[in-house]
């Protein structure tokens, strides 16, 4: 056991115990050089007999989980071998075990257990794709799931020292775990991919219901006896998930997520009417098999019209996406696909479109999909991987996984690749040199000044300007120069007159400068030039209003914001008054109520306390108490606290 204040490697700090099992202790560090919060694992060498084996085989797979690379697992950052003992450094996961929610809620919600189910399909899959040899994680289970604060999910205890924990209904064995593994694995068969799938149904089905194959019945059942309003696509991916015969499960994890992303078309009277629809299509399919036979013969005619029909269906599926028609986009856009597989600008412009929607991750999916199978020879198209790339690296912020498209981009295609690697690196990394960082961000901003005016150039401007809002703590005037940058974007954006590209940049631009000016306000000591941040913040939240963006959450999240900056400014009747707005237009919503309720005492406290009335501000809050989901909302608690210390409600809310 490793005395609490110990200093290990000359870096981590041992801050406390924070859980253990049969071969090792897991301590909460803290990483004196970067101050930031760690896992050591302490995985303890014994005098047992095959200790050395199990030990190295430890190692091995410590390092092994270090070239991995996905947002659903821990990072593994050292493995410090030293006489008598290892230390495993990872990521510090913050949040809770499924297994814990579980426990205290008894249940989960399909919707939930639906989107974790897509998670962790994602990451499965990853896994099960990798090169030379897949890897099966061989444990799924609540356990070793955790849910973080944001709604992600995070895969751990990936392996290490799990053969080796005290047995028990729930702990692993080196057959997996009782009551969530597959067949095969309990009768000591070959492992592959299927066997994760059948533990992942298990694990949903123990979620949705509540109840493992350790309770009563002791076998799994359609998940609609338990409770006949789970949906029923849900019951039919669990039962599929959770074949006795591998053969008869999901065969990959691609089938899986694709129909969790269709859940909906997975009942009865959608079957019915696709039989319906097939029926009607079998002459015509008929038929159109003779057709292409004779059409193969004039192909090569075919061929000189082939990029202007391209275009055509470029230029349709831009404007079906300019009209937020994203679902007849796809299709035209997949249809341009189909008819020239080797050109790049519709599968950019198909990841473009789900970046739009919000869906970036599918998006991706997508395309790495056609890039895997080689579909086209995209898999060397420097345009489609150099997108994939800067999709990771601006979008996702998954840095190493950015690095790996960029890798395989040809520099002499797209030499702005250079600068991206190098800076995907530095981000990627635990130790920036802050100095140099910024060096490079110069010498990307002077290449990109002199490159010609088109969507490449804003991208790139788009791209910095995005790096400088993420490290506005440690790179000085970082917020004036995100600034810069978006007006130069901007100006770019004005020359080209592209109605397309205005669309897709001009309402992300606005916002961009909003949070900028914002931040700037925030951080100035000037007061004088504060306020006119501020200012200007609030314009350009007030323009995002004017134009409608992002349908109603982004517009309560935008008016609030406001109302928010207006108290930054101390004009608290402003902001009264637009809080007020707010609740207007979303009376439901618990952060306007919060909001409002703390300027209320707020603006009470600078009176002299014997003429305070607090009367408008209980209103407040009586109010807020009565919205769904108030009693497990911080904002909420916090607030009630402030009204019991003040003895303006009782203990009882």
């Amino acid at each position: 056991m490793i005395k609490i204040g110990t200093i290990i490697d000359e870096r981590y700090e041992i801050l406390k115990e924070i859980g253990r099992g049969g071969m090792s202790i897991v301590y909460l560090a803290m990483d004196n050089r970067l101050k930031k919060s760690l896992v050591v694992k302490d995985i303890r060498k014994r005098a047992e007999s095959n200790n050395e084996m199990l030990v190295n085989s430890l190692v091995v797979e410590a390092n092994m989980l270090k070239r991995l690379d996905h947002g659903a697992l821990p990072r593994i950052y050292d493995v410090i071998d030293r006489q008598g003992e290892i230390y495993v450094v990872m990521d510090y996961i913050e949040g809770e075990s499924l297994k814990e929610k579980l426990k205290r809620e008894g249940t989960a919600a399909a919707d939930d257990v639906i989107n974790w189910a897509k998670q962790l399909s994602d990451v499965l899959g990853y896994l099960h794709s990798r090169k030379p040899h897949p890897i099966i994680y061989r444990d799924m289970k609540p356990d070793n799931i955790m849910l973080t604060p944001e709604g992600k999910i995070k895969l751990i205890d990936f392996g290490i020292a799990r053969e080796f924990k005290t047995e028990n209904s729930t702990d692993t064995t080196n057959l997996g775990t009782k009551g969530y593994a597959a067949p095969e694995q309990l009768s000591g068969n070959q492992t592959d991919a299927k066997t994760d799938i059948y533990s992942l149904g298990v694990t949903l089905y123990h979620l949705l219901t509540g109840k493992s194959l350790s309770d009563p019945p002791y076998e799994l059942r359609p998940i609609r006896t338990w409770d006949p309003v789970l949906p029923e696509g849900l019951e039919h991916i669990i039962a599929k998930c959770t074949q006795a015969e591998p053969g008869n499960r999901y065969q990959s994890c691609e089938e899986l997520s694709y129909d969790l992303l269709n859940i909906n078309k997975l009942t009865q009277g959608y079957k019915h009417k696709l039989y319906k629809k097939l029926a009607v299509f079998l002459i015509p399919a008929v038929l159109f098999i003779g057709f292409s036979t004779t059409t193969v013969m004039g192909y090569k005619g075919m061929k000189n019209d082939q990029l202007q029909d391209y275009m055509s269906l470029i230029n349709e599926a831009n404007s079906y996406i300019q009209n937020d028609q994203s679902d007849q986009a796809g299709k035209i856009l997949e249809q341009a696909i189909k008819l020239d597989k080797g050109r790049a600008m519709a599968y950019n412009n198909l990841l473009d479109m789900y970046i739009q929607s919000g869906e970036a991750e599918k998006g991706l999916s997508n395309i790495e999909r056609y890039i895997d199978d080689g579909y086209g020879k995209i898999d060397g198209n420097s345009e489609v991987l150099f997108k994939v790339g800067m999709t990771y690296f601006d979008v996702e912020k998954d840095y190493f996984r950015a690095q790996e498209f960029f890798n395989r981009v040809e520099a002499k295609d797209k030499p702005e690749v250079e600068y991206y690697k190098s800076l995907a690196q530095t981000m990627g990394s635990l130790n920036i040199d802050y100095k140099k960082f910024a060096g490079d961000l110069d010498a990307f901003e002077t290449f990109t000044d002199k490159a010609r005016n088109d969507g490449k150039k804003i991208d790139s401007y788009n791209s910095l300007a995005n790096i400088y809002l993420s490290y506005k703590g440690q790179i000085p005037d970082a917020n004036k120069r995100a600034i810069q940058l978006i007006n130069k974007a901007n100006d770019v954006l004005l020359k080209l007159d592209d109605d397309f590209l205005a669309d897709k940049y001009a309402n992300d631009f606005e916002l961009k400068i909003a949070q900028a000016y914002y931040s700037k306000g925030i951080n100035s000591e000037d007061k004088t030039a504060a306020s006119d941040d501020f200012e200007e913040a609030i314009r350009h939240y007030s323009n995002l209003l004017d134009d409608g963006t992002g349908g109603d959450m982004n517009q309560e999240e935008y008016m609030i914001k406001i109302g928010t900056i207006y108290q930054e400014m101390g004009k608290r009747e402003q902001a009264a008054e637009q809080f007020n707005l707010t609740l207007e237009q979303f009376p439901a919503s618990l952060n306007a109520y919060t909001k409002l309720g703390n300027l209320l005492l707020d603006i009470e406290h600078t009176k002299d306390e014997s003429i305070r009335n607090y009367q408008a501000a209980v209103k407040v809050y009586e109010q807020a108490a009565q919205l769904k989901g108030a009693a497990k909302d911080q904002g909420y608690m916090k607030l009630k606290k402030r009204f019991m210390n003040l003895n303006l409600v009782g203990q009882g809310g």
